[in-house]
């Protein structure tokens, strides 16, 4: 879950039936609040002919708009996704993400990884953890055991065409223990997704340094 804040009334009615607004005002009357996530999933499906998909999505979206999850919540844990685009056909992008010798340009020092599923991976920044998913071109997933950084949650990365010659990338981070945990990772992440596709595309990566000082240049332009 993620983006059903992104998905349009004309899309949930063309799919459902009704609105937000029409499952909102129909999920109030039922006492959604008092019901909880997995009841009123249950009751879209059953009552409502809603697919398993739609169920979990009305449902996810109500919980957002009513205050009863904040975003990137699932059940008690949080997820974030980052998604960047790059020029370079599949191979080369999922090659370029996951290969330890190009890790360490755009992403860390020393990096390291046995790659095979089972197989570990660290770095000189602490990061360690066992790969899960190795599908070459389409999704690598891999376990995130940094003891300093959210210990104990997983990451997975997918590739897909989006045109000739570019490849959309997108990262989720799962199992986070807290919001805050998902905020700090998906300020991190955010400048390891642009470091990337900058070196894919340029052969020069970003510094973290240099990722915020551009940030803060463009927050002052906004608001000028």
């Amino acid at each position: 879950m993620g983006s059903e804040k992104k998905i349009s009334d004309e899309a949930v009615r063309n799919a459902t039936g009704r609105g937000w607004t029409d499952w909102t005002r129909l999920l109030d009357e039922w006492g959604a609040p008092r019901k909880g996530h997995a009841a009123t999933a249950r009751h879209l499906a059953e009552r409502h002919g809603l697919s398993p998909w739609w169920s979990q999505t009305v449902t996810v979206r109500y919980e957002l708009d009513r205050g009863l999850r904040v975003e990137g919540q699932r059940g008690n844990r949080f997820a974030l996704s980052v998604t960047r685009t790059v020029g370079a056909d599949r191979a080369r992008a999922f090659d370029a993400f996951l290969d330890p010798k190009n890790q360490s340009i755009w992403f860390t020092t020393t990096a390291k990884a046995d790659l095979r599923i089972g197989g570990r991976y660290e770095n000189a920044d602490g990061d360690t953890g066992q790969f899960l998913v190795i599908d070459r071109p389409i999704r690598v997933r891999f376990t995130w055991e940094n003891p300093k950084h959210c210990p104990g949650t997983r990451v997975t990365v997918d590739f897909a065409e989006s045109g000739p010659n570019r490849t959309q990338v997108r990262l989720t981070h799962a199992k986070l223990a807290s919001a805050d945990d998902r905020e700090k990772m998906k300020q991190g992440w955010s400048w390891a997704m642009d470091s990337y596709r900058s070196y894919v595309e340029t052969g020069r990566p970003i510094t973290e340094a240099e990722w915020e000082r551009r940030k803060k240049e463009r927050g002052r332009a906004s608001g000028s």
